[in-house]
């Protein structure tokens, strides 16, 4: 078997503020700070209504608090003039609330507010966390790479210790991970390419954050998948935390 590292130049990495996390359990590494305007958001107040909308119009009466949470955006200033609009424009009702707080404000749509969110469901189904721009989510990429981790002979020799493998592949290995580059393992079949990318892929500790989904012209492409994606904080925990909630903390 033959380990090919591509000799590909370095990207620049974009570094964005991280929001200052509160409480207990907090994870170490940089959060998204919470968007208190649509504009921070990177998304238009257009397609912000049409998810709103169309999460509304599946899950029937929902309060404004729920609203946000659904989309994983802040009531103030973001969630609430996205329901401002919707109601300006005679799509949604008000019927009550339990107090003098916006968030406990009930929502209903109306007959109007249900066509334009099937016609808002024909053009994308999705339905979910606010999803976060494209270039966005590149920028996070470049921040988390894992040029940053650096194994040593003996990790590699603890993490094959199970395995059967010639010194000098294990001497290319460790350069090969701690370069941060993409690696291609090739060879017949059978010789053990699977199961060493799995051993690899153990080395590379620590946590990430990654979105649910990311926004390409108007569209949405799914990130987050709960099969695949190991949570560090279960969302009742994440939800204690201030921070961007269209993303989440995930095992690396």
């Amino acid at each position: 078997m033959t380990v090919y590292q591509p000799q590909t130049a370095p990207r620049p990495i974009v570094h964005t503020a991280a929001a200052p996390a509160q409480g207990v359990g907090v994870p170490a590494i940089p959060l998204p700070p919470e968007p208190q305007t649509i504009e921070q958001t990177g998304l238009t107040l257009g397609f912000l209504a049409d998810l709103a909308l169309k999460t509304l119009y599946l899950r029937g009466q929902m309060t404004m608090g729920e609203i946000a949470s659904a989309l994983g955006l802040a009531i103030t200033g973001v969630t609430d003039r996205v329901m401002e609009f919707l109601k300006s424009e005679r799509l949604v009702e008000i019927r009550g609330g339990a107090g003098i707080s916006s968030a406990s404000y009930q929502f209903v749509i109306v007959d109007r507010g249900s066509e334009k969110a099937q016609e808002a469901l024909a053009r994308s189904q999705y339905v979910g966390k606010a999803p976060v721009p494209l270039a966005t989510y590149v920028s996070a990429v470049q921040r988390q790479t894992i040029s940053n981790i650096h194994v040593t002979p003996e990790d590699l020799a603890r993490a094959f210790a199970h395995m059967v493998i010639p010194r000098e592949t294990l001497a290319q290995l460790g350069p090969a991970v701690n370069s941060g580059k993409s690696i291609f393992l090739f060879g017949p079949p059978g010789n053990g390419k699977t199961t060493i990318a799995e051993v690899l892929v153990s080395l590379l500790t620590g946590e990430v954050v990654l979105p649910y989904a990311v926004e390409v012209d108007q569209q949405v492409i799914k990130v987050f998948d709960q099969v695949y994606h190991r949570l560090v904080l279960e969302p009742a925990a994440a939800e204690r935390i201030r921070y961007d909630h269209r993303w989440v903390i995930s095992k690396r």
